[in-house]
């Protein structure tokens, strides 16, 4: 993640000119994840991958490929992403529940995302000089329906009807695709955002360099909370909580993750010995879903709170291998 923070994230100081919410001193005592102290609860509602099959309640649909990635549900189909075993060749599809599936774009799982409504998926494509090309592609028909190029690293960070969320490394952007016209959100950098829920995390600066992340609206630039030492890797769908990170998370994932109100106040610790978390989503407005990789053994847990359980089977931990979908989205700083 260093490596690819400095470059991306190397951004003056910005004066904050409005109170936020610090990011509490103390919090509770972490809860360790292992598949012994913890209860088998239900599995994994909605779509999910188990190995490399899409399941979402009795639908299940395996993906032939080296490697997949689940973007989520458009519809009564899936989009799902593909590469080579080395991390090559990515392929965006649209598959049906009888496997059927649609190439929708030729580009990389993780520098593409869903939009928020199912409709549309948006790639990111830079170029030798890093600069960026947005594209979006309108799912139903697999037709390329706008495409903007940006002069400097930007990458898309969610999508919501005809607005595309665009960060980078000295602005936040909205991209308005039915006008082609871009609005300024924030004078920092953007680096996760949900557009529907109406928030949006910055840094300040780079983090590396004492910069610090904040949570704004994005409608009103309200700052909800602002820390030095977390990042954002989650919000919950209506913008109340977020899942952090350590802001220098480094390697394959953190080995630690904690839940927050919007505002910062402290509502769980979970961290992870000898492995580290993989993704880091809301299942409900309540629930935090993460895949933990262990030292021999990966599962899913489910924690509200301090309040966690074993949300799927036991699977054999992740042997890393180069080029593998472990990381490497567009949005690198909390990857």
């Amino acid at each position: 993640m260093r490596a690819l923070l400095r470059p991306l994230v190397a951004v003056a100081a910005a004066t904050l000119t409005a109170t936020v919410v610090a990011a509490p001193a103390s919090a509770g005592p972490a809860i360790t994840l292992t598949p012994g102290n913890l209860a088998r609860g239900a599995d994994v509602s909605g779509p999910h991958l188990e190995g490399k099959t899409v399941v979402d309640g009795s639908v299940r649909i395996k993906i032939a490929a080296p490697e997949v990635r689940l973007l989520g549900r458009s519809g009564s189909a899936y989009v799902v992403g593909t590469t080579s075993k080395q991390g090559g060749h990515g392929r965006i599809y649209r598959v049906a529940a009888d496997g059927s599936r649609t190439l929708l774009a030729r580009a990389h799982p993780f520098e593409t995302l869903l939009s928020g409504d199912g409709a549309t998926i948006v790639n990111t494509r830079l170029d030798r000089r890093s600069n960026a090309t947005i594209s979006v592609y309108e799912v139903a028909t697999a037709t390329r329906v706008a495409s903007r190029n940006f002069k400097g690293y930007f990458g898309a960070l969610d999508a919501q009807d005809d607005r595309v969320l665009v960060g980078s490394d000295t602005k936040t952007l909205i991209w308005t695709t039915s006008t082609d016209s871009v609005d300024v959100v924030a004078r920092d950098a953007g680096y996760v955002g949900d557009l529907s829920a109406d928030v949006v995390g910055t840094f300040t600066k780079d983090p590396y360099d004492g910069g610090c992340t904040v949570v704004s609206r994005i409608s009103t630039g309200q700052r909800l909370w602002r820390s030095c030492t977390e990042a954002v890797a989650a919000f919950n769908a209506d913008g109340s909580r977020i899942a952090t990170v350590g802001i220098l998370s480094d390697g394959p994932g953190p080995g630690r993750v904690d839940a927050r109100t919007i505002t910062g106040r402290h509502l769980g610790r979970y961290q992870v010995r000898s492995g580290w978390f993989g993704e880091i989503r809301f299942e409900s407005p309540a629930a935090l879903l993460l895949d933990v990789n262990g030292a021999r053994k990966a599962f899913s847990a489910r924690c509200v709170g301090t309040a966690c359980e074993r949300a799927s089977d036991l699977r054999p931990a992740e042997t890393l291998r180069a080029g593998a979908l472990t990381g490497g989205a567009i949005r690198p700083w909390v990857a």
